[in-house]
């Protein structure tokens, strides 16, 4: 038995202040996974409501791409879509729910007028639609992937709690309550035996 195990008063006093405080931690865990539950919910369905959105413009966009293609040709939009700048307007930041470092991703979005990187004199009505619902779907997949990502990993962090929690619940505390108890009843039978001895004495000088 280690020293901190030994049946003393003192140890008796520091295990049981040990005990309270995880018994402590335990319920302040259980509050944040809660707390953190509730979070992931909230963006869960925020992601949810967001994707079918995507899906139906997806759908749209696709229908006037098509017709597009049909009235336009292949190699023609090909040629265009060469010309499309590389996405260089996001950045990604930082910021924390319940201590969970989350990356909040800003898009620097540009007009609509801005964004058509090619003249009209080639192009339908289709294709320009389809190009600017095309921008439009590109800034709610980076909503979409921030949400995404959000619940990924308030879900990592809420296993985590839960792990710790379980630990406190199942294994540390029970430990100690038992070494408690082993220390509480060695230090009861001494005071018995040294009452008993102290009778005895009183007995004999008696």
């Amino acid at each position: 038995m280690s020293n901190q195990y030994l049946p003393t008063k003192s140890n008796l006093l520091k295990i049981q202040e040990s005990i309270r405080l995880s018994k402590q931690g335990r319920e302040l865990l259980e509050r944040k996974r809660l707390i953190l539950m509730k979070e992931k919910e909230k963006y869960r369905q925020q992601a949810k409501d967001l994707r079918n959105t995507v899906d139906q413009m997806l759908m749209e966009a696709m229908d006037l791409f098509q017709q597009a293609n049909i009235d336009m040709g292949f190699n023609l939009i090909h040629d265009i879509a060469e010309e499309i700048p590389k996405e260089n307007s996001i950045d990604i930041k930082y910021k924390t729910v319940m201590g969970v470092e989350i990356p909040s991703i800003v898009y620097h979005k540009t007009e609509s007028k801005d964004q058509l990187n090619y003249g009209f004199h080639h192009t339908t009505i289709s294709f320009d639609k389809s190009v600017v619902q095309f921008y439009e779907i590109k800034e709610k997949l980076i909503q979409l992937a921030e949400l995404e990502n959000t619940v990924s990993r308030l879900e990592t962090s809420i296993m985590k709690v839960q792990t710790r929690s379980n630990a406190l619940e199942n294994i540390i505390i029970p430990r100690d309550e038992n070494v408690a108890k082993k220390i509480k009843e060695t230090l009861e039978e001494k005071e018995r035996e040294d009452f008993s001895r102290l009778k005895l004495i009183k007995k004999k000088i008696g």
